[in-house]
């Protein structure tokens, strides 16, 4: 029953009405006092100070992106944008136009996006067409999956990297067959140049996530799970946290400068806008460049089955650390050996109450599907990758292994529930582009008609929880986002259609009316 607040002394902050509200069809009104909600029903109901008409909007719990990048969607909005790209040269224009109108003097040229998997003869590239366009500046440019680096000669100079560099544990520097570098780095190859490019001040972080913020908030946005994120992002985002408009779940990366500061309990970070209680681990890497590890090799590389880019035992000793402390770990896994290795390392460990995750999960061998709700092991997927993926996918792994392939359904039958994301910058940050992709396995062009391995395709319903309830319980914030719910936090995304009472397609059509962040409108259109 709606407790009525006119009688009430105190006037509650904010009466969002005329909407309607996800999961309560009889209801039109939510009353938000400060950042939380206070009750649900109709306007008459209540009075507040100030009101806000949702105009007849749909509302739904916040949207949560379980996976994204936040400084590299910032990074990604500045830099070249490769995303699309039908062959090598095409870079060269576009490089070009950059130098001339953009590129300050003494600093490194940055983008990211090129797949050579659209490209004729689907061959790497070579340094030589970054060359041409600028054969003095440094040129890096990250593959789509962010697991390739594509350089310049002068980048390869200034890393050191020669015909007589020989390829680090866990990456491959590429070279011609006169074994000269190709200005192609795989996996952990890529630091020999990531590691030298100078790092952003803390100014350029806050200018790049604030910026990443308005934009992931224009999608309906209100948090995200952010994969390894840096100590210098951590402290902007803290500082910033009152004017925070996108609530932050971090990841440190599995580094021991990085991790150190905060192993111990009493260091768990925990503010409104800002938790830090994971660390992200590369075990393996990309099925488009053939770093994912797989238990039988690559069907178009049959000497290759992938790279483990970590040390077994160590993972191992350091699942346990984090657990004892706290904190919960994200192991990246991709091909089915590495996701076999990680619920293998999670079943020694054996630590369940920390919600250890794997990001990506990919390719799962049949007889792994059960094993994941068995431990209590989160797979966070991001359906995106499937309908970017499904057209060369064959190529990688052949026919027989396509059953593998992104096993949404099977690992929810199986008792799993699958936090939803994006991976953005990899792809684009659009949740409704996600749930489009979960409930058909299409791309936005409908191809093909019966969705790709369409037996794995999940229900509406379950398609929102993925980026609502389900990516809420992965952060440990299930009691207070990802429902609307009295008492939980005032994060709502407003869209103007009932995702439940459309047709698939008009998912792509749905359009965000408001997004709304600790009971703040932060984005209306």
């Amino acid at each position: 029953m709606v407790k009525n607040l006119k009688t009430e002394n105190k006037l509650p902050s904010t009466l969002f009405y005329n909407g309607r509200i996800y999961n309560h069809p009889k209801k039109s009104a939510i009353l938000c006092y400060g950042d939380k909600i206070t009750a649900i029903g109709n306007r008459s109901d209540f009075n507040a100070k100030k009101k806000v008409d949702l105009n007849g909007g749909v509302v739904y719990p916040g949207f949560i992106d379980s996976h994204l990048h936040l400084l590299g969607t910032g990074q990604a909005l500045e830099n070249i944008n490769l995303n699309g790209i039908r062959s090598p040269q095409d870079v060269i224009p576009v490089l070009k136009k950059h130098i001339q109108s953009i590129h300050k003097s003494n600093s490194w040229i940055l983008g990211r996006g090129w797949d050579q998997n659209l490209w004729e003869g689907q061959a790497y590239p070579d340094k030589l067409i970054l060359d041409e366009a600028a054969p003095n500046i440094p040129v890096a440019f990250q593959r789509v999956d962010g697991h390739t680096l594509w350089v310049n000669s002068k980048a390869m100079e200034l890393a050191g990297i020669s015909k007589n560099t020989p390829s680090p544990s866990g990456g491959v520097i590429v070279k011609n067959k006169e074994g000269v570098p190709a200005g192609v780095l795989v996996d952990n190859a890529m630091s020999l140049v990531l590691d030298i490019i100078p790092d952003p001040s803390k100014p350029e972080i806050e200018r790049l996530i604030n910026k990443a913020a308005s934009h992931l908030n224009s999608f309906g946005l209100t948090s995200i799970h952010d994969p390894g994120t840096t100590p210098d992002t951590i402290s902007v985002l803290i500082n910033n946290e009152s004017r925070s408009t996108l609530g932050v779940y971090a990841m440190l990366n599995y580094d021991e400068s990085e991790i150190a500061p905060f192993l111990n309990k009493a260091h768990l970070i925990s503010y409104p806008s800002i938790t830090v209680r994971a660390v992200k681990i590369y075990l393996d890497g990309a099925l488009g460049s053939r770093g994912a590890a797989l238990l039988e090799p690559y069907s178009d590389e049959p000497e290759n089955d992938g790279l483990i880019l970590e040390a077994i035992e160590k993972v191992k000793i350091d699942i346990k650390r984090f657990n004892q402390l706290g904190y919960q770990t994200a192991i990246h896994c991709i091909g089915d050996r590495a996701n076999r290795i990680a619920l293998d390392l999670y079943e020694e460990v054996g630590i369940k109450e920390c919600r250890n995750r794997v990001e990506h999960a990919q390719m799962v061998h049949h007889k792994d599907i059960h094993r994941f709700s068995k431990l209590s092991v989160l797979p966070c997927m991001q359906p995106v990758h499937c309908t970017s993926d499904m057209g060369w996918l064959h190529l990688r792994v052949g026919k027989d292994r396509l059953c593998e392939a992104y096993p949404w359904n099977s690992l929810v039958k199986a008792g799993s529930i699958i936090p939803g994301g994006s991976d953005a910058p990899i792809e684009s940050p659009d949740p409704l582009r996600g749930i489009y992709a979960a409930i058909t396995r299409k791309n936005e062009e409908g191809y093909p008609a019966s969705g790709w391995q369409g037996h794995e395709t999940v229900s509406m319903d379950n398609a929102i929880k993925m980026y609502t309830e389900w990516a809420a319980y992965a952060g440990f914030e299930e009691n207070v986002k990802g429902q609307i719910k009295e008492g939980f936090n005032a994060d709502l995304t407003v869209l103007d259609r009932d995702l439940l009472r459309i047709h698939p397609s008009e998912t792509l059509e749905t359009k965000v009316k408001m997004t709304i962040v600790n009971g703040n409108v932060v984005y209306s259109a």
